[in-house]
């Protein structure tokens, strides 16, 4: 027999939500790539729209890069009771489907794909992990930087990140 079974109210996920609130907008993006020497070059620009819908945020984003249009849907959900966050990523660019775990830090929400069945690869067949930090910089920009890990997330190292700047 199925058991009493209770809701999540608006509040709890308003609550839980209140620390990504600075996400929830339209922005526009710059784009910057890693470099070896460790500086940040820009190479794309584009769009971004965050919004609260029921009990998750969902992030649409396009990139035109040089030779590159990244296009993103990810999906934002609050788990209410483990305090933490979860995120489902759709690549359109590459057709890369993820889940990611994630926690908030000090107002800095920190997602990771470790423990994720679905491994991005190289040309080469090397393996990757990556690690998405998204920080609000002021009340009008935030940051969301990317890493990657190729020994399991022991080792970080930068790939990608982007400004949002809020319309």
């Amino acid at each position: 027999m199925l058991g009493y079974m209770s809701t999540i109210t608006k509040e709890v996920i308003n609550n839980h939500f209140s620390v990504l609130h600075f996400l929830i907008g339209d922005f526009d993006v710059i784009s910057y790539d890693s470099i070896e020497s460790s500086a940040w070059i820009k190479t794309g620009k584009g769009g971004a729209s965050y919004k609260l819908e029921g009990t998750f945020i969902t992030e649409k984003v396009e990139i035109v890069k040089k030779n590159d249009i990244v296009s993103m849907n990810n999906t934002m959900a609050c788990d209410a009771v483990k305090n933490s966050f979860n995120m489902q990523t759709l690549n359109y660019s590459t057709g890369v489907m993820d889940i990611y775990k994630g926690l908030v830090n000090e107002n800095v929400l920190i997602y990771d794909n470790i423990d994720s069945v679905i491994k991005a690869k190289n040309n080469f067949g090397d393996t990757f992990n990556f690690k998405l930090i998204y920080k609000q910089l002021s009340t009008a920009e935030n940051e969301l930087v990317v890493g990657y890990s190729k020994d399991g997330g022991k080792t970080w190292f930068p790939f990608t990140k982007n400004k949002y700047l809020r319309k």
